[in-house]
Order: C-alpha cells, then sequence, then structure tokens
C-alpha cells in the first residue's frame, strides 16, 4: 500500500501502515541536560547544538508532562481527523539524570490518552545500565523508539564538532539496543564542514550494516 509517493518510506506512511490513522509526534522538554553542557564533558556543547538543546519546538512553560502534552495536540491536532500521538522527549539528553525521575516523567507521558509510543532522543554515551533495565521495560509497555546523535562516521569531524564521543561508543550504543529489541533511529547531519558525498554514503553504508530502523 502507497500513501505517499516517495522513494523512500518516510515516517508518517509507516505510522499510517501501522495504526491506520494520522500518528504526530509531540514535542515534550523534560528538564534535562547534557554531559556536553554541564562540565561533565564540556561546558560548550555540540557546535550544530542550539541553546535548547534542539528544543525549540518544546514548551516547558506550559508545565509538567501532563500540561505540555495537552498543549501540544491544541497546537497539532486537526478537528475531525482520527489521530493517535507520540511523546516525544526531545531537547538535550533524555536518558542522562536521575533514573527514578526519568521513570516518572517516561510513564505519566505513556499513560496520557492516545499516546500510542514513546520516542526519546539521547547520547549514545548515556546508556549505563538502569538506563538500560527502564529503556527494555518500556519496550514492553510502549511503541518505543530511541534516537541516537551519529552525525557522522567520519572521526576527524567528530573531533571537530565537539561531539564528546568517538563512532566506536555510538556503534556500542546502538548494540546495547539492538540486544533488547529497541528500535533505533540514528540522526545525521549532511554538509557538516571538509566533508563530501564520499562520507554521506559511509554513513549510509554504516546504517545499512547495522540494519538500524531508520535516520533523520
Amino acid at each position: 500500500m502507497e500513501l505517499n509517493k516517495k522513494r523512500y518510506r518516510d515516517l508518517d506512511t509507516y505510522y499510517k501502515l501501522k495504526y491506520n490513522k494520522k500518528i504526530i509526534k509531540l514535542p515534550l522538554d523534560g528538564g534535562f541536560t547534557c554531559p556536553n553542557r554541564d562540565g561533565s564533558l564540556s561546558f560548550c556543547g555540540c557546535i550544530y547544538c542550539s541553546d535548547d538543546g534542539a528544543g525549540e519546538w518544546t514548551h516547558k512553560s506550559a508545565g509538567d508532562i501532563k500540561k505540555q502534552i495537552a498543549l501540544q495536540k491544541d497546537l497539532l491536532s486537526k478537528k475531525g481527523r482520527q489521530e493517535g500521538y507520540i511523546a516525544y522527549f526531545q531537547n538535550f539528553t533524555n536518558t542522562y539524570g536521575d533514573i527514578e525521575s526519568m521513570r516518572e516523567m517516561f510513564y505519566t507521558a505513556i499513560n496520557q490518552p492516545d499516546i500510542v509510543g514513546l520516542s526519546i532522543a539521547t547520547r549514545a554515551d548515556c546508556l549505563p545500565d538502569d538506563v538500560l533495565d527502564l529503556l527494555k521495560e518500556l519496550n514492553q509497555e510502549t511503541d518505543l523508539t530511541v534516537e541516537l546523535g551519529m552525525q557522522t562516521v567520519n572521526a576527524n569531524t567528530l573531533e571537530f564538532i565537539n561531539r564528546g564521543y568517538d563512532h566506536k561508543v555510538f556503534d556500542q550504543g546502538v548494540d546495547k539496543l539492538h540486544k533488547l529489541g529497541i528500535k533505533t533511529i540514528a540522526h545525521i547531519i549532511i554538509g557538516l564542514p571538509n566533508e563530501n558525498e564520499k562520507d554521506y554514503l559511509n554513513n549510509i553504508d554504516y546504517i545499512n550494516k547495522k540494519n538500524i530502523c531508520g535516520i533523520k
């Protein structure tokens, strides 16, 4: 069944086929920080990351997670359309911090009406055992995806952009999630300084080799 005339399966089509309705990702701010911002690795952050940690579409000012979900539904829903929602913890590093606070927020999100899944954006170097245990648990409760910041496989570029960990750590993070049967999305960036088509093809070769679920 073809819904969108594209040469690839986009996320909208994937969810429409899976749930037989429109699925909307609701960007949420869990109040997390990042080891590349709080001084654990650096105070500077990755050079491509904004002051809001890529959370320009979140609304922390709305209040707690329940209130943020309600607001995002109002903003993104279309009257009369059958919809479901993914709770998307988007900005900064959403597996970095107190594990019980994570548990409370993630479960609060997936227990809201019409939430069919959970998407968590994080870093591959922020997957300690207690976080993996929680993700394994969540994967049994909801449609879970974890988004990891790959950006590129080029070692020189990774050092230049100040990501704070090398590609081997990313690869290990992917393996940890795959071992638990968790769907993994890789964030890549096209057009980083000094990169060219060969670098982009190397990124895609790696993604295909690792059987990563999707790219962003």
